[in-house]
């Protein structure tokens, strides 16, 4: 029997870029669509605990497995340079 996810609401947006918000905001775009913390890890080549990490803002990750993460699952993060 295939396990049932919890769809997870995207978090508001914040003043401020947290691993808080980024983690929510994963497991937010992971459950919306239909993934387990195991396909999405097979997906983005990356271990499952790297997944748990992120949505739990554990740290201890890469750059590179945040990226393969972020890349996997198709989020778009954009920058802008300061107006200042």
């Amino acid at each position: 029997m295939a396990k049932k996810i919890k769809i997870t609401d995207y978090p508001e947006n914040e003043n401020e870029l947290t691993t808080q918000y980024l983690g929510k905001f994963i497991r937010a775009k992971r459950t919306q669509s239909g993934l387990t913390s195991h396909q999405t890890a097979l997906l983005c080549k990356v271990p499952v605990d790297v997944i748990t990490k992120l949505e739990n803002s554990s740290g201890g990750i890469t750059l590179d497995s945040f990226l393969k993460v972020v890349n996997g699952l198709s989020i778009n993060i954009q920058f802008e340079k300061d107006s200042k």
